[in-house]
């Protein structure tokens, strides 16, 4: 029981354990756990899921992240602090698999067995938060065979099969959405046995949208990925022309809250503080159920920042989402007009 102890305070404490031949000092994760049995731990970003295979659930169970693990293809070290069974990485993060992480906790013998490992990774391809360097992006995932093109506008992203099948697998991310006005975007982080290039910058002729092209030469399917980067805009920008006032909505602000507008109605919902009071939304006339609006935003009142994050599609039902994001002690009162 001491050893176990001193196990915990090292892993979790000072995260001072012995290392493998890797140049992190601390651990990205750290799990232990009372296992009795076979026990899968699958990891995804900064999101654990445990799945008992054989035996007894899992017991005291504890876990810390340091570093979600991002969305790019690398191969995880693992080191077994404490345990007596067989341990060890069943999946590396890999496109397919969309950068899951799977390892196995094998105890065969009688009884439950206390375990503590430790996960190593390269944390560099995480996503920048969006309100960092002011710098955004998107990752894009799939699964290819001959050649496809890659759209992607607002916060969605769509294929196209030029010759061979469509994109099995998949899978995109937006740190936030590409604006709706010029913006140079660039290609980085490309994954994949063919050519990766792009083929469109956004702007107002294509619905400022940007394509990415993939040719996979090789027979049968290849896996692909890429990230595309760009400046995020300001924080609020000019109505384009013929747009017009659509929504005046004001109220008492701590934290950070979303509205949601869609129709002629529009709610807030709290992601960080405390509910919007005084909340006031009035419309001179109902929110379009239409894709391609170029909504525009201006705060006229608050200490704060606002912007747009979401776009109205058919995807989402046509709605629209602004952001408020008050950092500062206590409330403020905003007041927040949008044109469409």
């Amino acid at each position: 029981m001491q050893f176990r102890l001193l196990a915990c305070a090292l892993v979790f404490a000072s995260a001072s354990i012995a290392q493998p031949d890797t140049a992190e000092s601390t651990p990205q994760m750290v799990w232990q756990g009372e296992v009795d049995g076979t026990t899968f731990l699958y990891v995804h970003a900064k999101r654990l899921q445990v799945e008992n295979k054989v035996g007894a659930p899992v017991e005291k169970q504890r876990y810390r992240f340091n570093d979600p693990l991002p969305a790019t293809r690398q191969d995880v070290h693992l080191h077994v602090a404490e345990g007596r069974g067989y341990v060890h990485i069943v999946e590396q993060p890999r496109v397919d698999n969309n950068f899951s992480l799977t390892v196995a906790v094998e105890d065969r013998q009688p009884g439950s067995s206390f375990y503590s490992i430790a996960l190593y990774w390269d944390a560099g391809g995480i996503f920048e938060r969006p309100h960092e360097r002011g710098r955004s992006q998107l990752q894009w995932s799939g699964r290819v065979e001959d050649e496809v093109i890659v759209s992607c506008a607002g916060y969605r992203c769509t294929s196209e099969a030029v010759r061979g099948t469509a994109v099995m697998r998949e899978h995109f991310k937006f740190a936030r959405p590409l604006p709706p006005h010029d913006v140079a975007v660039r290609l980085e982080k490309v994954d994949g046995r063919g050519e990766i290039r792009l083929v469109e910058q956004p702007s107002e002729r294509n619905g400022y949208t940007a394509r990415v092209q993939i040719r996979d030469p090789q027979a049968g399917v290849g896996e692909y990925a890429f990230t595309l980067t760009w400046m995020a805009p300001g924080r609020t920008a000019p109505a384009p022309p013929g747009a017009e006032r659509g929504l005046l909505w004001s109220g008492r602000v701590e934290g950070t809250v979303r509205v949601i507008v869609h129709g002629g109605g529009a709610f807030s919902e709290v992601i960080k503080g405390w509910p919007v009071t005084a909340e006031r939304a009035v419309f001179e006339r109902p929110l379009p159920y239409r894709s391609d609006l170029m909504p525009a935003i201006k705060k006229r009142q608050g200490r704060g920042t606002v912007e747009i994050i979401e776009l109205p599609t058919k995807g989402n039902g046509y709605q629209l989402v602004f952001e408020i994001r008050d950092s500062d002690g206590g409330s403020d009162m905003y007041e927040v007009e949008v044109s469409w």
